[in-house]
C-alpha cells in the first residue's frame, strides 16, 4: 500500500474494521514510513483522549437563554404572516416559513454545545499533549509485525528487532555499560529455561535489554528489561491486570499466547509468547528471588 490508500484507512484500523489482510498491510507500511506511523499514532492518541475525556460541565444559565431564544423565535413564528407580504418599498415578498426559524434556533443550540464541548477537551488535550509519544504507532505497528513472525520463524523474528533498532548482540554482564545496571537474567533464570541470546536495543521508549529463552520443548519466551512502563507496546489490543505472585502485572492477549508487564524496581519487564498466568507468576518470583528487584 502507498501513504494515500494508508492514510484513507487509519480509522478503519483504529475501529479494528479492516480484513487480516488489509490491516496486515497497513501495519507493513507503518513499521516502515515513519509519516504514516506519525499520523496514525496522532490519530491514535487524539481519539483515544476524546473518548477518555469527562462530560464539560455547562455554565449555569446556558440552558435558560438557549430556552428562551427558542421561546422567543416560536412566538415570532406564530404571529409572522404565512402568506406575501409588502416590504418598505411597496414590494410583495415571501415571510419566511416557521422551520427555517426553528433551523436557526436549533443550530444556534447546537453551535453552542459544540463550542463548549470542543474548548473544553482543547483544554484538557492540546493537539501536542501526547507528543512524546509521536512514534507509538509506528513502534505498535512494528511489534504486531514481530509477534507475528515469532512463533514460526523465531529467528527471524529477532533478527528483524536487531535490524529496526539498531541492536547489538551482548552478554547479559556486557549489557551493563550499554544500559548502566545488570539485567535481570544475569544471574539465570527458572529451572527449565535456557537463554539463547541477549542484546540491547535502542527502541522509541527507552534502551531495551532483549533476553531470548528456550523452554524444553524448544519455544521461544522473550523477556524486554526497560524504562518505559508500557508506551503502547501492543496497540490496542485487550489488557487486563492481574496478580501474579506478590506482583501486579499487566496482561496483555496475543493470538496465540500472553504478554505481560511488570514493575521490577525502577525498571519494568515486559515478557512476551508467555502461556498462562502461571508462567508470568512463577518468572516474576523467581526473578524478585534472584535479583531483589534491582
Amino acid at each position: 500500500m502507498n501513504c494515500s490508500e494508508v492514510s484513507d484507512r487509519l480509522s478503519a484500523v483504529y475501529d479494528g474494521e479492516l480484513s487480516g489482510v488489509e490491516r496486515d498491510a497497513v501495519a507493513e507500511h507503518l513499521s516502515v514510513c515513519e509519516q504514516c506511523a506519525s499520523e496514525f499514532s496522532r490519530f491514535e492518541s487524539l481519539s483515544r483522549a476524546f473518548k477518555e475525556s469527562p462530560l464539560p460541565s455547562v455554565p449555569a444559565g446556558i440552558w435558560d437563554g438557549i430556552a428562551a431564544q427558542l421561546s422567543e423565535n416560536a412566538q415570532l413564528s406564530e404571529n409572522a404572516p404565512s402568506g406575501p407580504v409588502l416590504s418598505p418599498a411597496g414590494q410583495a415578498t415571501q415571510a419566511r416559513p416557521t422551520t427555517q426559524v426553528w433551523l436557526r434556533a436549533l443550530a444556534l443550540a447546537a453551535s453552542i454545545l459544540l463550542v463548549l464541548g470542543g474548548g473544553f477537551w482543547l483544554s484538557q488535550h492540546g493537539v501536542n499533549s501526547h507528543g512524546d509519544h509521536q512514534h507509538d504507532g509506528e513502534f505498535a505497528a512494528t511489534m504486531n509485525l514481530y509477534l507475528q513472525t515469532l512463533d514460526d520463524d523465531p529467528d527471524g523474528a529477532e533478527q528483524f528487532l536487531l535490524d529496526k533498532y539498531h541492536g547489538k548482540s551482548v552478554d547479559p554482564e556486557g549489557a551493563i555499560r550499554l544500559v548502566g545496571y545488570r539485567p535481570a537474567v544475569a544471574q539465570g533464570l527458572p529451572e527449565g529455561y535456557s537463554l539463547t541470546s541477549t542484546s540491547v536495543l535502542e527502541m522509541p521508549c527507552c534502551t531495551c535489554v532483549k533476553a531470548v529463552c528456550k523452554r524444553p520443548d524448544g519455544s521461544t519466551l522473550v523477556l524486554f528489561e526497560h524504562d518505559d512502563e508500557q508506551a503502547e507496546w501492543f496497540g490496542q489490543r485487550p489488557s487486563s491486570m492481574a496478580m501474579c505472585g506478590d506482583t501486579q502485572c499487566c496482561l496483555v492477549s496475543l493470538d496465540s499466547s500472553l504478554a505481560a508487564t511488570w514493575k521490577r524496581g525502577s525498571r519494568s519487564v515486559t515478557a512476551v509468547g508467555v502461556r498462562d498466568e502461571a508462567e508470568v507468576s512463577k518468572l516474576v518470583s523467581w526473578l524478585d528471588s534472584k535479583t531483589g528487584k534491582g
